[in-house]
């Protein structure tokens, strides 16, 4: 072995140059197979992660922004364009609890929106009336005649807000066409009712007097 490696020896250089590169390369692969050998096997390969393509960008198209006709005025945020429901409406009718029959009765109708929205309350002979009676009599009534209801025929109800309105009445007995007798009432108790669209309504008893 010495001999491989110094050179030293009968033969040619050339051939001890040719062992020593023999000698090198076994060398070489005897390492190689230790560290094969030696080496874990089956251990996990992590892969690297396929990148994924960046989300496409939603495009939103950006607002304008309200001028001074597009914002909402104090107006427009407190009218109202439906009738008023009936069902949340809340009449009260009230007047003088004693009066002469020669005298005038006056009545004071107030309506209350008990919703959270305004509404338009239209007064007109189908869809409000006052009418007087005395037991199963009627005395008179403003169906007989327009002219006899409030002069405001439209009110505007906000939320939780009311109104108030007059009718006046001369204490004498109706009939169609805005007609009235000429006697007088007598003496007794009598009961106003006030009805917007028959389900609001409210009663006001008192007395005339002769």
């Amino acid at each position: 072995m010495s001999e491989v490696l110094t050179g030293k020896g009968p033969q040619p250089p050339r051939v001890y140059w040719i062992r020593r590169g023999l000698v090198a390369l076994i060398a070489v692969a005897v390492i190689g197979a230790l560290i094969w050998v030696f080496t874990p096997k089956n251990q996990p390969t992590t892969a690297t992660p396929a990148t994924s393509p960046a989300p496409a960008e939603t495009l939103v198209s950006p607002t304008a922004s309200p001028t001074a006709s597009d914002l909402p005025t104090a107006d427009s945020t407190t009218a109202a364009s439906t009738s008023c429901d009936p069902i949340g409406v809340q009449l009260t009718v009230e007047g003088f609890r004693s009066v002469k029959n020669t005298g005038k009765q006056v009545f004071s109708v107030t309506a209350e929106n008990n919703t959270a929205m305004p509404c338009v309350m239209q007064i007109t002979t189908d869809t409000f009336r006052l009418r007087v009676t005395s037991g199963t009599d009627l005395i008179w009534t403003t169906t007989h005649c327009a002219k006899w209801l409030p002069q405001v025929k439209k009110q505007t109800l906000q939320a939780g807000k009311s109104v108030e309105f007059k009718v006046d009445w001369s204490m004498h007995r109706s009939a169609d066409g805005c007609k009235q007798a000429k006697a007088l009432l007598g003496a007794g108790t009598y009961i106003a009712q006030a009805d917007y669209r028959e389900t609001a309504t409210d009663r006001f008893v008192f007395a005339i007097t002769a």
